[in-house]
């Protein structure tokens, strides 16, 4: 698996003493599957069984940008 490349990250107060950070990052898994990930520090705990991502539209709009350029999906978003 390729390194994961960094498509949006910021900063986001959960208390008054804590600041979480927050990055998500794509990286190809195979020719015609990508993983995006979220990657979030600063919250104690996160506990369940499912887990979602949450995209930002300029996120979105990197995440099409390194499909396209970095993993040759050049048929997305037509």
């Amino acid at each position: 698996m390729e390194e994961p490349i960094v498509i949006g990250k910021d900063k986001f107060r959960i208390s008054e003493e804590e600041t979480a950070r927050r990055e998500l990052r794509v990286v190809k898994v195979h020719d015609d599957v990508i993983q995006v990930q979220e990657e979030v520090h600063g919250i104690i705990a996160l506990v369940g069984a499912s887990s979602s991502v949450n995209i930002k539209k300029d996120e979105l709009k990197n995440l099409i940008k390194v499909a396209k350029e970095k993993f040759g999906w050049v048929d997305i978003c037509e």
